[in-house]
């Protein structure tokens, strides 16, 4: 898990050099069809992967698409009369995918693949595909696989609106940027592990780009570390679950934007009176004097946020997972494929 976390950016600029031609191809097919709906599907890692497109697809490119766990979609599926289903799936041969796929009705929808696996039953049954390039993923925790698929998602609704050149120029430099930072998020994740390493609960709050993230960072410590550690959008944490809170849960808060921190105000104000361990991770130009234990990023606009918080969270859950004793790569009771 550790090596393929800083294995992430490489892969990143592999994928945009790589994947740029069917990217575009995806987008433009996506745009000519005038589909009546568009639905996204992924399990696990694969489905916070759906989310970040369905999110990307509506700022970017205008466009109303709907995640759906690939799981649900067979039970979900309204089929409308022309309809697209963009399909996550690491290995390429999650079960549930090839399941929700072949039971599509073909003539009624066409089928996107976005997998990091060549030749994988994913590419068979797609009607176009985007294999990314990670490499090899050996560890059952997904890491640099997550990147690849969130630099896939922005690809793929840059191209509907023709901005496809510029946003792949700009994430080669994000790309290059997590590389030279990636230290020191090591250094700053292994410093806060003692904060979180005995902890029953971890809450983890996010919104935006960063509520998908949200909930994959909330993954990884229960895949990693064996921390039940559950996400919410940040303002629905004060609709309920703000009521389990107390000094000895900790909350990570996700605050990737000014936008952001103005929707925690209500939050972080409940959250101190109960006094938790707050952990922010944050843009470097959002003031979180109210935080003791911080994790800065770069400044990046909204889209391009997801690929550092993750690298935060990834490298967090990590050193958690260390610092309790475990071997992140192989959690007990999973494995790489789920048939």
């Amino acid at each position: 898990m550790y090596k393929e976390i800083y294995e992430g950016p490489k892969a990143i600029v592999k994928t945009l050099e790589s994947e740029k031609e069917n990217a575009k191809r995806i987008a433009e097919d996506i745009e000519k069809q005038a589909f009546k709906a568009i639905h996204i599907i992924g399990s696990g890692t694969s489905f916070h992967a759906s989310l970040i497109l369905q999110y990307f697809l509506s700022r970017l490119s205008k466009v109303n698409s709907v995640a759906i766990p690939a799981s649900e979609y067979i039970l979900w599926n309204p089929e409308p009369e022309r309809y697209a289903v963009v399909a996550f799936s690491q290995s390429g041969e999650s079960g549930d995918i090839i399941e929700a796929i072949n039971k599509l009705n073909r003539e009624k929808a066409k089928v996107y693949g976005i997998t990091n696996t060549p030749g994988s039953t994913l590419t068979k049954i797609s009607d176009f595909s985007l294999v990314t390039r990670a490499g090899e993923e050996k560890a059952v925790t997904a890491t640099k696989t997550f990147d690849v698929q969130i630099a896939s998602a922005l690809m793929v609704s840059a191209g509907i609106r023709e901005e496809l050149s510029s946003k792949i120029d700009k994430l080669a430099d994000v790309a290059k940027d997590l590389e030279k930072i990636l230290p020191e998020l090591d250094k700053s994740a292994e410093e806060i592990d003692e904060k979180l390493k005995d902890a029953s609960d971890i809450y983890i709050l996010g919104t935006g780009s960063c509520y998908p993230i949200a909930l994959e960072a909330g993954l990884k410590f229960k895949e990693a570390a064996c921390i039940h550690a559950e996400a919410f959008a940040l303002r629905e944490f004060l609709h309920g679950p703000v009521q389990l809170v107390d000094e000895s849960t900790p909350v990570i808060m996700i605050l990737q934007s000014k936008i952001a921190k103005e929707r925690a105000e209500k939050v972080v104000k409940k959250l101190k009176a109960y006094n938790p361990p707050i952990v922010v991770v944050h843009d470097k130009e959002v003031s979180v004097d109210f935080a003791e234990i911080t994790i800065p990023l770069p400044i990046a606009e909204e889209i391009y946020a997801p690929l550092y918080v993750v690298k935060a969270v990834q490298l967090l859950s990590y050193h958690t997972s260390i610092a309790r004793g475990l071997d992140p790569d192989k959690p007990t009771k999973l494995t790489k494929v789920v048939k």
